[in-house]
């Protein structure tokens, strides 16, 4: 199970939602896309998140919700 920094470097390099991005997913940390999303989510919310990276926590957070906000 990838730790919370593994997420935020993953995320760091790959910024955007592509399908090569949903590939290096299950290739680089072997797990689903979809539990990659909740897990990011999870660990953006952490304060070991806040500590190592404030501001992409802040973006990932914010896409979140405009997500959530697009679903309602």
């Amino acid at each position: 199970m990838p730790t919370v920094p593994d997420l935020l470097d993953f995320e760091r390099l790959h910024e955007k939602h592509t399908s090569r991005k949903e590939a290096a997913i299950v290739d680089e940390l072997g797990i689903k896309p979809a539990r990659y999303y909740q897990l990011l989510l999870h660990a953006a919310q952490s304060l070991e998140a806040w500590e190592l990276n404030p501001m992409l926590c802040d973006r990932i957070l914010s896409r979140s919700a405009r997500w959530g906000q697009a679903a309602s």
